[in-house]
């Protein structure tokens, strides 16, 4: 059984912009940043993070971990997440990657229907990439020596998951 955390929307610092999701940002008690998704949809998307982290978790994939939620005085369920991206880090989405090999990339917010987002320009981009670090990407399977190949590990799990949420911006 899983515990849910108590999210007090009195304590969010900052909205968070992307998705299509309610979504802010908060700190705990020892000053660690989180992020709270709200599942307001009702279909499921709460559990489902958490049971893709747990399965993540299992195999031994590098993955964000999430935590089942409730905000306070909504009854709101949702998720939370630590950050992934303590300073001196910066995330950086995979639209304005695109938009470094395209100049013309349509990455200005656009979601849904980007024709651009094609497996060769997202593998262009990723060849030009380093992997990620052994202290950020876990223990890699041998065989994994490039960010293209950590990519498709991710594709492989997320058809492992179902996972319907893979677009140019991640």
């Amino acid at each position: 059984m899983y515990s849910i955390i108590l999210v007090d929307p009195s304590k969010a610092e900052s909205l968070e912009p992307l998705g299509t999701k309610r979504k802010y940002w908060f700190r705990d008690a020892e000053n660690r940043r989180w992020l709270f998704k709200a599942e307001e949809r009702k279909t499921g998307e709460d559990w489902a993070e958490k049971i893709a982290c747990e399965l993540a978790k299992r195999i031994g994939l590098p993955h964000v971990n999430y935590e089942l939620a409730e905000e306070i005085g909504t009854g709101t369920p949702g998720v939370v997440c630590e950050t992934f991206t303590p300073p001196p880090l910066a995330l950086v989405l995979g639209n304005e990657l695109l938009l470094k090999i395209d100049p013309d990339y349509p990455a200005g917010g656009r979601r849904y229907k980007v024709g651009r987002h094609t497996v060769d320009a997202v593998a262009e981009v990723l060849r030009k990439l380093e992997p990620p670090l052994r202290e950020h990407g876990g223990n890699m399977p041998s065989g994994v020596s490039s960010a293209l190949d950590v990519f498709v590990g991710y594709v492989m799990f997320d058809a492992w998951i179902a996972n319907q949420d893979r677009h140019h911006e991640n």
